[in-house]
């Protein structure tokens, strides 16, 4: 950075305060004029930033959700930075091993990627094979096992991810390979502008870090939809345009299951002990008695027993009402 001072201006900066030769026009700024790289200009508005943070706050959410329940264990997941870089930038900073995910999602025309960190990886992998202590990981790579495991759990990250998209579009992410280093990642040119989200994940009483490059060049088409104002619009929306028959015909077509039942009848783990082929068991239950019939085991009618073509059958004689009927 240009506003970082070298270790010969600090030297001489001292000397000069020591020898009583500094001036307040020394340590003024020379000029507030600074040098501007148009090819590291700004792609991703504030509001574009803004939206996109909704989404993955409503993604650490769900995720945190996912892996209590898959592993048995506290989790909490924070978006910790959004930040706009170049993909050099990232690709330098992303350390070796590391779980990275080369992530098609449809609308999007191009790839993204979901870097893992070997912490909360371990983590994973560990608590999914059963363990509870954290794995000493320093220089080790991942075995195939341990990818088959990631593997598995990163495709259902990535539903998460296209459910966390649901009020902006909707979205279908598939994984396209997995890597361990990111010299087989390079999804776009090295001075493309890319978007990092970065979330910090816990595990128990373990963190590390999971981030998202979203390239600019993917999401620009989409740049109309990566707004605040989108996402509220889109949740009320669906509200507003749902189709009230279309939900009545849904339903009317559900399938349920249907019983009837006679009286139960006692015996004894004897007398079940001593039937053998041919053995009648006399029911607590007459001939001329109803039977109930239910429907996802609730009492709804009492039905006559009979025979339809060569079928046995049921004949609806008596409704029974429930609380919410006499009401």
């Amino acid at each position: 950075m240009n506003d970082v001072l070298s270790q010969a201006e600090i030297d001489k900066l001292l000397r000069e305060l020591t020898m009583g030769e500094a001036n307040e026009e020394d340590e003024e700024e020379k000029s507030t004029v600074k040098g501007y790289d148009f090819k590291t200009a700004n792609r991703f508005t504030k509001d574009q930033i803004r939206a996109i943070n909704l989404v993955f706050k409503n993604f650490g959410h769900l995720l945190s959700n996912y892996l209590m329940g898959t592993l048995r264990a506290t989790c909490d997941a924070e978006v910790i930075s959004i930040e706009e870089i170049s993909f050099n930038e990232f690709n330098n900073s992303v350390p070796s091993p590391v779980i990275i995910a080369i992530v098609n999602t449809s609308p999007f025309d191009g790839a993204i990627i979901l870097e893992m960190s070997k912490e909360i990886s371990y983590s994973i992998i560990t608590r999914v094979l059963g363990g509870t202590k954290e794995v000493y990981s320093e220089g080790r790579q991942f075995t195939e096992i341990e990818l088959a495991i990631m593997e598995r759990v990163l495709w259902q990250i990535l539903k998460i991810m296209d459910e966390s998209w649901s009020k902006m579009m909707d979205a279908c992410s598939s994984l396209d390979k997995l890597e361990t280093s990111m010299q087989f990642a390079q999804i776009v040119d090295m001075n493309e502008p890319v978007l990092m989200v970065t979330l910090n994940i816990t595990i128990g009483n373990e963190s590390g870090i999971i981030g998202f490059c979203l390239p600019h060049q993917v999401l620009e088409p989409f740049t109309k939809k990566l707004n605040t104002k989108m996402i509220f619009s889109r949740g009320n929306s669906n509200k507003i345009l749902s189709n009230p028959n279309q939900m009545i015909n849904s339903i009317i077509r559900t399938d349920i299951t249907v019983s009837s039942e006679f009286n139960p009848t006692l015996a004894t783990v004897n007398d079940i002990l001593d039937l053998s082929v041919g053995d009648v068991i006399q029911l607590q239950h007459r001939v001329d008695e109803p039977v109930i019939v239910k429907y996802q085991n609730i009492p709804r009618f009492r039905a006559a027993i009979g025979k339809y073509k060569s079928n046995i059958a049921l004949k609806i004689t008596d409704v029974i009402k429930g609380e919410e009927d006499n009401e």
